[in-house]
């Protein structure tokens, strides 16, 4: 039995313990998934504070809805569908409240550059400001993509779309982006790219 098929198996009974009315056997699955969660959010903010909230409102929602858990896909994949979800709402429920703040100052003692290329952490910042600019639906599926590494088919999976949609909400977002990056107010920015 490997690693996964471990896990697989602690978790179905965990789950179960939960369902049976032990309210403490969450705890391990809290602990076996929470670094996993907390990493997938960082892709919805770079505010500790918030990473952590969003963590938190995974697992809550996990928890509420544990008896809806059908078992068909690992435990892992379901949790990742949420906080797909819970990333997404965040977005949405920030940008309808009209508080957009820059994910990221950047000064001038941030982007020093190694060899003419920005530094990673310059460069990390540079990404989360693109994706800003974008609408919740196109960032999100970006996100999915190139920064969870998710298929077309696991983005459609998770977002409950097709993948024909998907598809075309990443052509569409991407062409976006392109677009954004090509503004004067990015070009110099981001010279050391070839758009």
């Amino acid at each position: 039995m490997g690693e996964t098929d471990k896990a697989d198996a602690l978790d179905a009974r965990d789950i179960a313990r939960v369902l049976a009315g032990d309210t403490h056997a969450f705890s391990p699955l809290v602990e076996r998934h929470g670094s996993a969660i907390a990493k997938q959010m960082r892709h919805y903010s770079d505010d500790p504070l918030v990473i952590e909230e969003l963590t938190s409102d995974v697992f809550v929602e996990a928890y509420l809805g544990l008896a809806g858990f059908k078992g068909l896909s690992p435990f892992r994949h379901w949790l990742a569908r949420i906080a797909s979800r819970t990333g997404y709402k965040y977005w949405k429920r920030r940008d309808k409240q009209k508080r957009e703040v820059p994910l990221t100052a950047l000064d001038e003692s941030r982007s020093e550059s190694v060899n003419g290329q920005p530094d990673p952490e310059t460069v990390t910042a540079l990404v989360y400001e693109l994706l800003a600019e974008l609408s919740d639906e196109d960032r999100l599926v970006l996100t999915l993509m190139f920064l969870e590494n998710c298929s077309h088919r696991e983005i459609a999976k998770r977002m409950g779309w097709s993948t024909a949609i998907v598809a075309m909400r990443v052509v569409r977002a991407k062409r976006k982006l392109r677009k954004i990056g090509q503004q004067e107010t990015w070009k110099e920015r981001l010279s050391w790219i070839p758009l």
